[in-house]
């Protein structure tokens, strides 16, 4: 299990009794799952991503047997998507999407894509996790990936030099690394914690995508400087774009607005991030203009962009 996930559901625990959470609607779409819950004043909702396999059992479930799931045994983080525990995977997915929901309320976003915000001053990154889409915003930069797949044709678009890597050699893939992007899918398939502590300490890690949507204190506890997860601000059309198989942009433009918060710490060593993370105000939220952040899928030119559940996006 991982103790992050572990983590989050005991904070949010008290939220969900507090609120009287239960549960409204779930939607499995092709590669993501969306968690409605209806509490004593509003509606909330979550969106995971969803590996492949048999869809998730959907019948009767409460807040409680939700969150059971984040602690389902997925096996390692040596294994594959082919490789058993689909239904625990599906069950963590279901479980994260139940904590994104109870922590829509509860954290202080900024609007923006930390990827579309990487100073150019940065020579190399780490990414775990394939976000093929984003590489054509950088110029002049080695990108190290860690895929648990073999991945044999990566574009690499001027200036950007792609080099793969198996989780085996996680350890050669982070050397040097100044800034490490960590897709949130790594808590449905196991394996977070292990990439958080191969990452360099002097680098700027950064955990993204719409699975990583809930209260980061736990993340900022293990190491992570900026969680950029993705809120639902149209919960009936990303619902609608869901059935009709939508992914990537798509769900971006239906209603997916990609969201960011930094440790409060992180504010003395800014000028080093790799990030242009822009004046921070109180709360811990990054500064930056909707316009410099670019990529939060309003105007669909670059919605791809760090999309878990984009095609082009390799688990």
């Amino acid at each position: 299990m991982t103790e992050l996930l572990a983590a989050v559901r005991e904070r949010l625990r008290p939220q969900a009794t507090r609120t009287g959470a239960s549960v409204d609607r779930i939607t499995v779409g092709d590669r993501a799952v969306l968690v409605e819950l209806r509490t004593d004043e509003t509606t909330l909702a979550g969106l995971a991503h969803l590996p492949p396999g048999e869809p998730p059992n959907t019948a009767n479930r409460t807040v409680e047997s939700l969150l059971a799931g984040v602690t389902a045994d997925v096996g390692g983080e040596r294994t594959t998507p082919a490789d058993g525990n689909a239904a625990a995977r599906s069950e963590r997915a279901l479980g994260t999407a139940t904590m994104n929901a109870l922590s829509a309320p509860l954290v202080d976003w900024r609007r923006g894509d930390p990827m579309a915000l990487l100073s150019d001053d940065v020579g190399r990154i780490a990414t775990v996790g394939l976000f093929t889409p984003a590489f054509r915003k950088f110029d002049d930069i080695e990108v190290r990936v860690i895929e648990r797949e073999r991945v044999d044709d990566v574009p690499d678009p001027a200036g950007v030099r792609v080099r793969t890597f198996t989780p085996a050699d996680t350890a050669s893939a982070m050397t040097g690394a100044e800034v490490v992007f960590v897709t949130g899918s790594t808590f449905i398939y196991g394996g977070i914690e292990a990439y958080l502590e191969a990452a360099p300490t002097s680098a700027t890690v950064v955990v993204i995508g719409a699975t990583a949507s809930f209260l980061p204190e736990p993340l900022f506890a293990a190491g992570v400087d900026v969680v950029a997860g993705a809120r639902v601000t149209d919960v009936a059309g990303v619902r609608t774009a869901l059935r009709e198989g939508a992914c990537g942009t798509d769900l971006h433009d239906a209603g997916l607005t990609k969201v960011y918060v930094a440790r409060e710490n992180d504010v003395a060593r800014e000028s080093q991030s790799g990030l242009l993370l822009g004046e921070r105000p109180p709360g811990g939220r990054l500064d930056s203009s909707d316009e410099a952040a670019g990529a939060d899928g309003a105007d669909g030119a670059d919605g791809a962009t760090t999309d878990e559940f984009s095609p082009t996006t390799q688990r």
